[in-house]
């Protein structure tokens, strides 16, 4: 985006840090569509904060969502959670927790891998280590959370 001077406006967005959960207990569609929408929950907000739980790293929400291994394992999660009908046949509802299987694992993995051009503010864990814990979880559902407040920041020029 350039000013009525030529030069290019930085970017601000908003930085905070992304888990991954996992969910055993059984949850009633409303509250998954809720969690989807605004994620506000009466159920989901007490079984996310007693989840087990990975730190991703930190996201950055901003005009042109920069590239990330948190960015790219928030987007997929939000497909996967809204659009079951393409990844979970059998899907009843039109909102989901993912079902973390072989699949859905694979697809984390490779999204969370480090790529070029990934924005360097956003930190996040080693693949290995998100391994761990998927492996750990194996056939439970899976959610996004960002438990910290949101911190403005300054992006630069170059956002994508």
């Amino acid at each position: 985006m350039e000013s009525a001077t030529g030069q290019r406006a930085s970017v601000r967005g908003w930085l905070q840090d992304l888990w991954l959960v996992a969910i055993y207990d059984d949850v009633p569609d409303d509250e998954v569509r809720r969690w989807w929408n605004c994620k506000e929950t009466d159920v989901l907000d007490v079984l996310v904060d007693v989840a087990p739980g990975f730190r991703l790293g930190s996201i950055v929400t901003a005009d042109g969502d920069p590239p990330s291994p948190t960015q790219r394992v928030s987007s997929l999660m939000f497909l996967h959670g809204t659009c079951p009908e393409d990844f979970e046949p059998d899907a009843q509802a039109s909102y989901v927790m993912p079902l973390l299987d072989a699949g859905l694992r694979a697809a984390l993995l490779a999204a969370f891998a480090p790529r070029l051009g990934d924005h360097p503010l956003m930190t996040a864990e080693p693949v290995d280590t998100l391994a761990a814990f998927l492996d750990e979880h194996h056939g439970a559902r899976l959610l996004t959370h960002t438990p910290t407040e949101a911190v403005e920041v300054l992006l630069g020029p170059d956002v994508g």
